[in-house]
């Protein structure tokens, strides 16, 4: 019985070998269809673990309360309820409302038109507290941040970011003295380099931290804490009921405000699960695409099958002549199929890695390959084979063995 198989296997192995060709032409729908499910698989595990990885660095545990850009209308309800927006002040009743608050900041972008600078060299002033640093996760590379007397004491000292620093030279050291717009300020650190990706610099989005010029808050106000600030940060000490939190945060806030809603509230930790359900929505749909390409390949695969059966008729109908089985028929037939796309399957992976990687390299976007990333497609293909191989199997075991030997005679 074993013999019989493994002469049905090497049948198989040599009718392939004489229609070279044709097996290939058979493949090319299971090569195309497995090289778009590596593809799509590798680009969107790597699009994933880097959108997780960008989203985590904003900090699970914050809660970001932005000030918005009001229309004319919304500005003229708010200076009649009396609102003046996000306040600093809105972060000690924040300290009162009894929740798990780890740290707070408080930031104001300024317009300050920095003097004697380099050419091409435009950094964006910010005000901010001193624990801003540490909320969004920043390291200094030399000197210290800004401590609370000089938030007190309204010092004029800066925190410059790396490429600042770098643009500066020896004036961007601790001890120099740059100006910003009439007055001079005192460098007293430099944060350490984030990355030439703006999403790189440390847990905030959209904000290129090395091509920022930190001062105190209040420093360049002109009515000193009054004037309404960009944003505030709020960590936690646990990610834990953060929905919970974020209502009661913004209630408070909004109350403050008299009732106005002029600020948003942005919680990275749901960011983190809207953009898991996003890409797994995008998983099935791209596998689904991959899914209809192999099933296409398959159909090939079958037609060829089918017109390599009617061709050898007269084979199947000597083989049963001999003792071969049905069994043994299904076999050799079964197994070409299984070969064509484990072949088609193999050329797929070599060809879906290339794709991934081009794709990589043009659009400058991670892939991640992992052992699902291969296994799978592969299996998708042997089971197409299997499937689609099965029917002219099955129709070639079943021939009348005498009808064979006559046909064409």
């Amino acid at each position: 019985m074993t013999e019989h198989f493994s002469a049905s296997i090497r049948t198989a192995f040599h009718s392939l070998r004489l229609h070279k060709l044709r097996s290939i032409l058979s493949i090319v729908g299971v090569v195309c269809g497995v090289s778009t499910v590596l593809a799509i698989l590798a680009i969107g595990a790597g699009a994933e673990a880097e959108t997780m990885r960008r989203i985590g660095r904003l900090g699970l545990a914050n809660i970001y309360l932005r000030a918005d850009n009001l229309s004319d209308e919304q500005l003229s309800r708010a200076r009649r309820f009396h609102s003046r927006g996000l306040q600093a002040s809105d972060l000690e009743r924040l300290q009162t409302t009894g929740l798990p608050i780890r740290r707070t900041a408080a930031v104001r972008e300024q317009r300050a038109d920095p003097v004697g600078f380099p050419d091409g060299l435009a950094p964006r002033v910010v005000e901010a507290t001193r624990d801003y640093l540490a909320i969004l996760g920043l390291r200094l590379a030399i000197g210290r941040f800004l401590a609370d007397r000089d938030l007190a004491d309204a010092n004029r000292v800066c925190v410059l970011g790396w490429s600042v620093a770098r643009s500066l030279g020896a004036d961007g050291r601790p001890g120099a003295t740059l100006r910003l717009g009439a007055e001079l300020w005192t460098v007293v650190g430099v944060i350490a380099r984030q990355g030439d990706d703006p999403l790189e610099a440390g847990r905030i989005s959209l904000q290129n931290i090395d091509n920022m010029i930190i001062v105190p808050l209040g420093t360049m106000a002109r009515a000193d804490w009054v004037e309404p600030v960009s944003e505030l940060v709020i960590e936690l000490r646990s990610a834990e009921r953060i929905e919970d939190s974020l209502a009661v945060l913004v209630n408070t806030v909004r109350a403050a405000h008299n009732g106005v809603d002029d600020f948003s509230a942005i919680v990275p930790h749901q960011l983190l699960a809207q953009a898991r359900t996003m890409q797994r929505l995008f998983g099935v749909v791209f596998g689904a695409i991959g899914g209809l390409s192999l099933v296409i390949g398959g159909i090939g695969i079958m037609n060829i099958m089918l017109a390599g059966v009617s061709e050898r008729v007269r084979e199947i109908g000597l083989r049963r002549a001999v003792g071969a089985r049905p069994g043994h028929l299904v076999v050799q037939f079964l197994s070409e199929a299984m070969l064509l796309t484990a072949c088609g399957g193999v050329l797929g992976l070599a060809g879906g890695a290339a794709l991934a990687s081009a794709v990589s390299w043009y659009a400058g976007w991670p892939v991640l390959f992992s052992p699902l990333t291969v296994v799978l497609p592969l299996a998708m293909a042997l089971i197409t084979g299997c499937l689609f191989g099965l029917y002219p199997a099955v129709k070639a075991a079943r021939m009348d063995p005498l009808q064979a030997l006559g046909y064409g005679a």
